[in-house]
């Protein structure tokens, strides 16, 4: 059977329908300008699907990791005997004993409805079927679907998504728990798939309270709150979630529009960059002298000072007395920008962002005293899966919402075996 053609004259539902119903036997191959994506057939059921940039929540360790099955030191010992013997992940991790066959079922279904879901959303696009006598699957640990209950569930998901987006216009969201979510209890019989119960305007409801006087969530829900944290963004929300994207983000829609979340504010991202950085690393004992890079900075300080007519540090701008603070968190700023550049320039050259500032020390980037700032209190500084932060102090140690450097980054490099160096993250 030759079928192919455009997405706009023949929709994903129809061409699913058509497999199913004539129990086809063969490959789909998808193409849009963001992406290529392969459906194997057999008798009309899926049996895989691939993804040619494939997102780093489709892989199967990713999925496994999600979900709890793996952890992460087992995963990486797993991804290494892969590129050692070339042998499947999943046959590795099963004869380890780390997985079980079914869990190994479970991810590789989810995996591969994740991607024919995206699919589902493509507004233009390419088709095109290619019928075979066979089709190459792992048949003892992939379950055929069904067409017809992917196209179910594809269809309410074409349904809720555009009313999703209005309260998630973009995936760099950060979102902070409001006082009320203290009062949620999951409730296991929670019914909360009815998008008609969404409130279509974004209009704030009061949550409804339970018989017991708190305030009712389903299980998915109550996970997602979990990792609501005041610094996370919807794209790294999407990636940490055991659950599925829609779910997540179907989530995220609920709990806004009963308030018992909110889009997050600079300030209150700098406080949870705070207390994250704090609780990765101790306070040092010690504060280090005036390094000697600021007398080759002292230059383009004064220049800044005299110049830029937004520096705080500049006179013109505040009464004598606070000059010299002013001058010390010009200081810092300007140590903070020759930081940011060494890690924009790491991450190009060995092909990663480090994972403390620790490194760019032993790595012979800068010294250890230019990583403080000129207070003697370290620079603030975590590493997200699609952010990067770097934040400055004022003279008390807490943080200065005029000191902050952070890029949200998208990957250039989806090889199934990332590892370090092996990803590059680019602004």
């Amino acid at each position: 059977m030759a079928l192919e053609g455009t997405l706009r004259d023949f929709s994903l539902s129809d061409i699913f329908q058509l497999i199913g119903l004539q129990r086809k036997t063969g490959v789909l191959t998808l193409r849009s300008k963001e992406d290529v994506v392969t459906v194997s057939f057999l008798d009309g059921k899926v049996v895989g699907a691939d993804s040619l940039n494939k997102r780093l929540e489709d892989r199967l360790g990713q999925v496994l990791l999600k979900t709890g099955a793996v952890t992460r030191p087992e995963l990486d010992a797993a991804l290494k005997t892969q590129m050692e013997t070339l042998e499947r992940l999943g046959h590795i991790l099963i004869e380890r004993s780390v997985i079980s066959r079914e869990e190994l079922k479970k991810a590789f279904e989810q995996q591969i409805l994740q991607i024919i879901y995206r699919v589902f959303r493509w507004q233009d696009g390419d088709y095109h079927f290619s019928q075979e006598t066979s089709v190459d699957y792992d048949a003892e640990l992939v379950t055929a679907i069904g067409s017809e209950s992917i196209l179910m569930e594809g269809a309410r998901m074409l349904d809720e998504w555009p009313i999703i987006e209005k309260g998630i216009p973009h995936r760099g969201v950060v979102f902070v728990a409001t006082p009320a979510a203290r009062q949620a209890e999951v409730s296991a019989d929670l019914e909360s798939d009815d998008i008609e119960a969404f409130d279509i305007d974004l209009e704030p409801v009061p949550p409804v309270p339970a018989a017991s006087g708190r305030v009712r969530i389903s299980p998915v829900e109550r996970d997602i709150l979990a990792l609501v944290d005041g610094i996370t963004t919807v794209d790294e929300l999407v990636r940490m979630s055991p659950h599925g994207e829609f779910d997540t983000c179907k989530a995220l829609y609920t709990l806004l529009t009963r308030s018992l979340i909110r889009q997050a504010t600079r300030d209150e991202t700098m406080r949870a960059a705070q207390r994250a950085t704090t609780a990765a690393a101790p306070v040092p004992a010690w504060r280090p002298r005036l390094p000697w890079l600021a007398f080759f900075l002292l230059p383009f300080l004064v220049a800044t000072v005299f110049l830029a007519p937004r520096n705080p540090a500049n006179p013109l701008l505040g009464p004598g007395p606070k000059l010299v603070p002013r001058l010390r968190s010009a200081a810092s700023w300007a140590r903070m920008a020759g930081i940011w550049r060494v890690l924009q320039a790491r991450a190009f050259l060995i092909g990663s962002y480090p994972e403390t500032l620790a490194e760019l020390s032993r790595e012979h980037f800068l010294t250890p005293s230019e990583l403080f700032d000129p207070w003697g209190w370290s620079y603030r500084y975590i590493l997200g899966e699609r952010s990067v932060l770097l934040a400055g102090n004022n003279a008390s140690g807490a943080p200065d919402s005029n000191l902050i450097f952070s890029q949200h980054l998208k990957e250039d490099s989806e090889e199934t075996n990332s590892g370090p160096g092996a990803k590059l993250l680019t602004p």
